[in-house]
């Protein structure tokens, strides 16, 4: 069950890490975001649908970039209010135009492959009448267009995702490397036994085939213990304590390894989201000292820039700072577990010297 545990954390941490590209390749109806409309009726004004005419819709689609360059290709679905869907296509300008059409309201929606859908505002048109739509559609992220966004701090911050991966799963392993191979109540008992028939070497047979920092401590003075016996010489309490420390200062150590690594990212990776939050809005704001307020395009990139870096540098801290305190847990579990059982052992092997 822990083990599972554990698998489907690194699983979610693994989305967490590109669950932001993925949101950004998400297909979203989007109002527009600049319209011009040229129309020979008020919108107030009752149109019956039931009248004919020759009214026509026409359009232009363009990117969101700063030059607005045309997007041709796209296919312009219009669809009435009585459900009648109409088609058209853009050319090379990005213009499209569509005649025959009967009074009344029609939606408007707008689609390519590579850029997200769109959806327009319903536009009235009255019989033999015209009018015009404009419309923008953002071309669909990719991996390298996506983490462009970032600017310079996508680098440390890519640089803290690997480290953090890395390390997150080499003490996973770690870790489960080290786990007894027998239950801890089970290896406790079994020693204990092995103690009262005053059969060491049973119990360091026992220690290695349970393996894990807890038996590789208790075997290191169990191996004291015997070889006291076999010099015949009496053996103190004091040093058989000080083999089992001398084995947890071995066994410990290598809990630890790589720790602090996971910790350090943790604080320094919403530190490079913060950089980049301050140089996205420092671009931001130079932009409306030069530009103005006119081109919410170009204010647009620095503060995307600003938000993204915040999200990914959290992103990445969250993940680190959940298994750092779980790795720190263990560890100090395994240092009480070490603790309380070498003393119980230490205690049980002095009374039977004492008692022989």
């Amino acid at each position: 069950m822990t083990r599972f545990s554990l698998i489907m954390m690194l699983i979610a941490c693994m989305f967490m890490s590109v669950g932001i590209v993925m949101a950004q390749e998400e297909e979203a109806v989007e109002t527009p975001m600049e319209e011009e409309v040229t129309t020979e009726v008020n919108d107030s004004t009752t149109v019956d649908d039931t009248v004919g005419g020759d009214a026509t819709i026409k359009g232009e689609v363009i990117d969101t970039t700063t030059d607005q360059n045309p997007i041709p290709e796209v296919t312009v679905t219009i669809v009435g209010s009585d459900g009648q869907e109409y088609t058209a296509t853009t050319d090379k300008d990005g213009k499209y135009e569509r005649t025959g059409l009967q009074a009344g309201r029609y939606t408007i929606s707008y689609a390519k492959d590579g850029y997200g859908d769109r959806v327009g505002k319903t536009k009235l048109v009255a019989a033999g009448g015209e009018i015009f739509d404009r419309i923008k559609m953002r071309e669909r992220d990719n991996i390298y267009t996506f983490f462009r966004k970032f600017g310079f701090v996508f680098y440390p911050l890519a640089i803290c995702s690997i480290v953090a991966l890395t390390f997150i799963i080499e003490r996973l392993f770690t870790f489960l490397r080290s786990r007894s191979r027998i239950g801890t109540e089970q290896f406790i008992a079994s020693i204990a036994d092995s103690l009262r028939k005053e059969n060491i070497m049973e119990a360091v047979s026992t220690c290695e085939e349970a393996g894990g920092p807890l038996a590789n401590v208790l075997k290191a003075g169990l191996l004291r213990y015997s070889q006291a016996q076999i010099e015949e010489r009496d053996i103190t309490k004091e040093e058989i304590q000080e083999s089992i420390e001398e084995a947890s200062l071995l066994e410990i150590p290598e809990l630890e390894r790589n720790l602090p690594v996971l910790g350090t990212v943790a604080v320094v990776s919403p530190l490079f989201g913060l950089l980049g939050t301050v140089t996205g809005m420092i671009t931001a704001f130079t932009t409306i000292a030069l530009e103005g307020t006119g081109d919410p395009q170009q204010l647009a990139e620095g503060i995307s820039q600003a938000l993204l870096t915040t999200a990914g540098g959290l992103t990445i801290a969250i993940p680190c700072l959940i298994f750092f305190q779980l790795f720190d847990s263990w560890v100090n579990r395994h240092m009480v577990e070490i603790s309380q059982v070498s003393t119980e052992i230490v205690n049980q092997l002095i009374v039977g010297e004492a008692d022989a």
